[in-house]
């Protein structure tokens, strides 16, 4: 466990410094410059899949994997309702059946980071939400993995 909590660690330090806008394969500018997209092809490695979870404090999602793109919907908390979809998202397997994907919204803009263990039915979560407002906040949350149908590639 404490080598999983130093590589979140890791993962945040990775994403926390700002270096310019650039244009990477999400579309559109993001408020970093990212190396990996070029060292390496993206992988979407979760495709078929679907995921419900909840946070610690109630609010819960539904998501669904498909075509290199994700779809989620906020099913409880005060965001239920609110959803989005066709955004395209990053993954890495990083353990048997532990996964991290990622992906840019770009009409909020949030930049968000989940980190799942199908074997122990958790997730973590890291972001930045609202990013480049005068709302802009971060999340480092975790939860569990109420049900999954996994597909892994």
């Amino acid at each position: 466990m404490k080598t999983f909590i130093a590589s979140l660690i890791l993962v945040s330090t990775m994403f926390s410094g700002a270096v310019s806008a650039s244009e990477n394969s999400f579309g559109g500018a993001v408020p970093f410059k990212s190396t990996s997209d070029k060292a390496e092809n993206v992988q979407h490695l979760l495709d078929g899949s679907s995921i419900e979870y909840q946070y610690q404090n109630g609010w819960a999602i539904h998501m669904e994997l498909y075509n290199g793109l994700l779809k989620y919907e906020w099913i409880a908390g005060p965001m239920k309702g609110n959803s989005n979809k066709d955004l395209p998202y990053r993954s890495r397997k990083i353990g048997s059946k532990q996964y991290m994907i990622n992906w840019y919204e770009q009409s909020k803009p949030d930049f968000v980071t989940l980190v799942f263990n199908f074997d122990t039915n958790v997730i973590y979560s890291s972001g930045l939400i609202m990013i480049g407002t005068d709302k802009q906040f971060s999340i480092f949350d975790g939860g569990i993995i109420d049900q999954s149908t996994l597909v892994e590639k």
